[in-house]
């Protein structure tokens, strides 16, 4: 996740000893703890995208990121973990080699996944996510300096939510952002890829528990524990930054048969691959962030929001697609989401959030926020959610 501080040595070593194809003009600092990962989790063969001959494909790889029960995962999670998880969000970063973004494919792969695009679900009439003041009508043009939502509960916020997990050791404790998607499954939520794997030498991370509509400590809709996790093998072997930090979990309830999507909506996608969008916005639970005091930001305690429209962030370079936009937020806004549509009907996750731009002392140095590109990549995940 992101965050002000560099991590120790041997955590920036993992970062820079893979090759870099492309050579962009900046420096990153990534938005992910790069802990020691999770170890002796049980992989399922992973499922491969058609693509024509000659073409690089990925593949996803779904994983089992805990040994434990929901109530077991409820009682792991005492409340000095979550407290400890959501100040660790905003203490890791990493810098990679001047003038690279890390990963080596040289392009994005062009398998046809499927469906480019989906329409949101909304909860059901009776739910208490569409009773009340919708959460939407606060938002407004142009929002760089990221702003607290003060409705959370409310559909669409609703579907957004705080991601705990752990480290391989089951030692340590750290937040992320992550929101509910609709998929034929209805227990789906995305998130970035690093709040679900560490990368190359790494390994998965574990406990995963999601709190929608977290504030403050509340969580009106109830925990939802990871029993399923999915990541791409170019996230997994190459840290693809461009086209690969991004992933899912699958949940369920601490007990009974509700499932997520009707109990709190779940968002659209657009995957098509695109990097203008006007009015996005972008949410998450940030502990720091840009020319801004910590104090700022609530100890990362309450969602906050930016928007306005983003931009392809290296028009000079082909292989360079990701998203780029204003907004200030810093650690623990990872793998929260940028979507269109939210003030209306048709909310579609369209990115999310996944590193800045930084110096070699791990500071930000601009109020630039990045998104890998949610296109053929993004689908495979979505197809493997449907299927």
């Amino acid at each position: 996740m992101l965050g002000p501080r560099g991590l120790p040595d041997t955590e920036q070593e993992k970062v820079v000893a893979r090759p870099l194809v492309r050579r962009l003009s900046r420096q990153l600092v990534f938005l992910t703890f790069l802990a020691a990962a999770a170890g002796g989790v049980a992989t399922t063969p992973p499922a491969s995208a058609s693509a024509p001959a000659g073409e690089p494909t990925v593949r996803v790889v779904q994983a089992k990121p805990t040994n434990k029960t929901p109530r077991q995962l409820r009682a792991f999670w005492t409340p000095q973990r979550l407290r400890e998880a959501i100040r660790n969000s905003g203490t890791d970063a990493a810098v990679p080699p001047a003038g690279g973004v890390g990963g080596t494919s040289t392009s994005r792969p062009t398998a046809v996944a499927g469906p480019g695009s989906a329409a949101p679900a909304a909860p059901p009439k009776n739910s208490a996510a569409l009773r009340g003041k919708a959460a939407t009508a606060e938002l407004a043009a142009a929002v760089t300096a990221s702003r607290r939502v003060s409705n959370v509960a409310a559909w669409p916020m609703s579907a957004v939510g705080r991601l705990f997990y752990t480290d391989a050791t089951e030692t340590e404790w750290f937040a992320c952002s992550a929101t509910s998607i609709a998929t034929n499954n209805r227990n789906s939520v995305w998130t970035a890829a690093h709040c679900l794997h560490a990368g190359p030498g790494g390994d998965w991370r574990r406990n995963h528990v999601f709190i929608p509509a977290y504030s403050n400590n509340s969580n009106p809709y109830g925990w939802w524990y990871g029993v399923s996790v999915l990541a791409l093998d170019s996230w997994i072997e190459d840290r693809d930054y461009e086209s690969s930090d991004l992933g899912a979990l699958i949940v369920v309830p601490e007990t009974g048969s509700a499932n997520l999507q009707d109990t709190v909506g779940g968002w659209g996608h657009n995957f098509r691959g695109g990097t203008a969008y006007t009015n996005a916005r972008s949410f998450g639970y940030p502990a720091s962030g840009y020319n801004r005091p910590d104090s700022d930001f609530f100890n990362g305690e309450y969602m906050m929001y930016c928007e306005g429209n983003t931009i392809d962030a290296d028009n000079n370079n082909p292989f360079d697609d990701r998203i780029r936009m204003s907004c200030d937020m810093g650690g623990g806004a990872s793998g929260g989401p940028i979507a269109t549509g939210v003030g209306s009907s048709n909310v579609q996750i369209v990115g999310s959030n996944s590193h800045r731009d930084g110096d070699a002392n791990g500071n930000y140095v601009n109020n630039h926020l990045y998104s890998s590109n949610h296109y053929n990549n993004a689908a495979v995940v979505i197809n493997a959610l449907n299927s």
